[in-house]
Formats: C-alpha cells, structure tokens, sequence
C-alpha cells in the first residue's frame, strides 16, 4: 500500500464524550489521502476502546501509537506524534471538535500554492474556525474576530513571540517545517505555539480566512477561545497579576527559542498586543 500524502495527529485524554463525532469528520473529508495517527494519554474512560473499534474497521487509515505509555500532557503528546509523522504534510485534530467536509482540501490547496511561491521554505497554513458550544450551537462565525486575533501577525516573529495567533487544530506543515519544529520542548506551552515560532523564523506562516473547524468550547476544554473584553486597563492589570504563573512560562519557552529573549522586552510587547486588540 502507497503511503499516504498526510498524516494527522490526534493526541487524545478522556475524550469519549465527542471523540466518535471528530473521527466520523474527518473519515468523511472530501480528500481521502490521509492516515490518522493516535497517541492516549492514559485515558481512564472508553476512549482507547472507541478508537481501537475505529482502528479495527479502517486499519489502514487509522492506527493507535502505542509506545512507553507515559504521561506527556497535550503539548508534549503533540509533540510526540509529530515525531512519529513522516509524510509530505502533517495535520492536528482535536479529539473534540469537528472537521468541515473540505478541511483537508482546502487546507491542501493552500499549501501547494505556497510551495509554489517558497518552494525550499518550511510553510505553515491556518485557517479560522467558527466557536461552538457543546452542543454545536454557534457562538461566533470567525474564532479569529471573536477573540480579535490579527493572522497576520504570523509574518512577524516579534509579535508571534508575544501572542500566538495559529491554532493548532487547523494546522497543515510541510517536512520543512517538521524538520526545523522537533522535537517541542518541555517549555512550550502548547504545540502550536512552538510550530509557530520555529516556521516564523525559518519561512513562512500562511493564513486562510475560511473556517475549517467547529472549534466546539465545552467545560472539559484545556484551552479555548475566550471574547475580548474592550479596553478596561485596569481589568488588564488585573489579568495581567493572576496570569503571572502563564507569564513566566511564556517566559521559559522563550528562553528556549531565543536565549537572548528579554523578559521586559515581552511584557512590553505582550501590553502592546493586548491594547491593540481591545482598540480593533
């Protein structure tokens, strides 16, 4: 059997409750060149077994990674798969959303027009997403507008150090950009955001303004899209003091990518950002 063109990485944890709803979407999508890669993190609900029993019926599109078990958390389980990836391009998927039929194409699409264009660069595509409830209720069209997310901010690594505007789960990167992003390190905060920098500073982010994703928010969430409050600077300050924890680990990744990396320097930029987002 051929190998297919795209591997996607699914890093699942106690995810029973939506995780058949995500596979049925993506086993639907218009472009079938794809295999799905699963890596548990040591769920203790049915989640392994959903998709053992998905595995089981589509062998050769889905496969469970199995390797030392350990407990990474989300970031790293990212990391993990992307390690165990070795095809042209590489996607992420959720373990709670859903995929919109064409997500693979379009995604695609993009991606081999940017190849024309950089054809020896490491490339990142995005797209929006619309914010659903649990339900799939819509809460807001354009994830990017709700949370007043400037994508073109991925072109400019110093803005991309202050605030990341990729969202993982719409990713697609070409072997360039896998090869100048592993392995994620401990410190980064999310995945995404560790791609984000490395392909910034190496070639290109390329955004879509298409949703690709109902980017389903639901009390389980780790991370999710929250709206902008408008400008309330003491609201921000306020902000600012209880995410002091979040801040010096935004700090230690940034270590990591620039040793140089000044911490006031961020903080800085960090204000900038969130101003400009509270004006737009």
């Amino acid at each position: 059997m051929t190998q297919p063109a795209i591997s996607i990485c699914m890093a699942t944890y106690n995810g029973e409750q939506f995780l058949g709803q995500q596979l049925d979407s993506i086993i639907a999508q218009s472009n079938q060149d794809w295999q799905l890669l699963v890596r548990d993190d040591g769920s203790d609900d049915n989640t392994v077994h959903i998709v053992e029993d998905y595995a089981g019926r589509l062998p050769e599109k889905i496969r469970l990674v199995t390797d030392d078990g350990n407990r990474l958390g989300a970031s790293l389980n990212f990391g993990k798969l992307l390690e165990y990836a070795d095809t042209e391009y590489i996607m992420f998927s959720d373990q709670d959303d859903v995929w919109l039929p064409n997500k693979i194409e379009l995604t695609l699409n993009a991606m081999k027009a940017a190849e024309q264009i950089y054809p020896d660069k490491p490339i990142l595509i995005h797209t929006d997403l619309q914010v659903m409830d649990y339900k799939l209720d819509i809460i807001a069209n354009s994830m990017w507008s709700y949370q007043k997310l400037f994508p073109e901010a991925g072109s400019d690594l110093n803005r991309i150090m202050a605030q990341n505007v990729v969202t993982g789960c719409t990713v697609m990167l070409n072997k360039k950009a896998r090869a100048v992003s592993i392995p994620v390190p401990d410190e980064a905060i999310m995945y995404d955001w560790w791609l984000a920098l490395k392909v910034c500073e190496h070639g290109k982010i390329i955004y879509v303004s298409i949703p690709s994703v109902l980017y389903r928010q639901h009390s389980k969430n780790r991370l999710g899209a929250q709206k902008v409050r408008k400008i309330d600077i003491i609201y921000f300050l306020k902000k600012l003091f209880c995410m002091r924890k979040l801040l010096s680990a935004h700090y230690r990744m940034l270590k990591r990518f620039d040793p140089r990396a000044s911490f006031w320097l961020l903080l800085f930029n960090k204000a900038l950002v969130k101003i400009a987002q509270r004006c737009r």
